[in-house]
């Protein structure tokens, strides 16, 4: 009678497998740290377009003014009153300010290291860069949802520490970008795409 013999895997065999898989996960491993830094970008540039869009929406809610702005301090709802805008943020808040200007309400502020994974600021990938704020450096929205942005529309960037990584500038990465425009639309967009392209994807 004969017994069916189970063969295995030989030594060989399995040192040859093993160096192929860390052959394939050294091939994908940029691949892989360039889609997790483009998320972080994504997630940074999201958040900054959720924050204007909210504004927006509670100016247009409340028929009053709302405010944004990017702060160097975490938003403290208790302290509303005495946040200071910084154009690097990596903080931002939104509050509703009375007919003088005066902030009077707190209505939703998010931390920079908020899903980071981080614990410092110093540390965190994705850094912001505002540009053609008004004077003030916050954006304000009033009751019909227009801006106080100028005839140049208003500006946010979120890249790198490196601005050269950036598709933009050559590199791998997508940097992204939060255009506010006087009328009151909030839209993100991607500096690498050419205007001429006539997508909207280009800034």
């Amino acid at each position: 009678m004969l017994i069916a013999r189970h063969r295995g895997f030989t030594i060989l065999e399995l040192m040859v497998g093993v160096a192929l898989l860390g052959l394939l996960m050294m091939l994908a491993f940029p691949t892989f740290t360039t889609m997790m830094q483009n998320a972080r970008l994504r997630a940074a540039t999201e958040s900054i377009l959720g924050g204007l869009q909210g504004a927006r929406a509670e100016a247009l809610k409340r028929n009053q003014t709302a405010e944004f702005l990017l702060m160097a301090e975490e938003p403290d709802d208790a302290l509303f009153g005495t946040f200071s805008a910084n154009t690097t943020g990596p903080h931002w808040a939104v509050r509703i300010l009375d007919g003088a200007g005066l902030p009077i309400d707190f209505v939703e502020g998010r931390s920079g290291l908020e899903g980071s994974g981080q614990s410092n600021v110093a540390a965190l990938f994705a850094r912001i860069s505002a540009a053609n704020l008004p004077g003030g450096g916050t954006i304000r929205f009033d009751s019909l949802g227009r801006t106080n942005v100028g005839v140049v529309n208003a500006t946010f960037d979120v890249q790198p520490s490196d601005p050269n990584l950036c598709r933009a500038n050559g590199g791998d990465m997508r940097c992204l970008r939060v255009v506010v425009t006087p009328g009151g639309r909030v839209r993100m967009c991607d500096p690498s795409v050419p205007a001429a392209a006539n997508e909207t994807r280009a800034c």
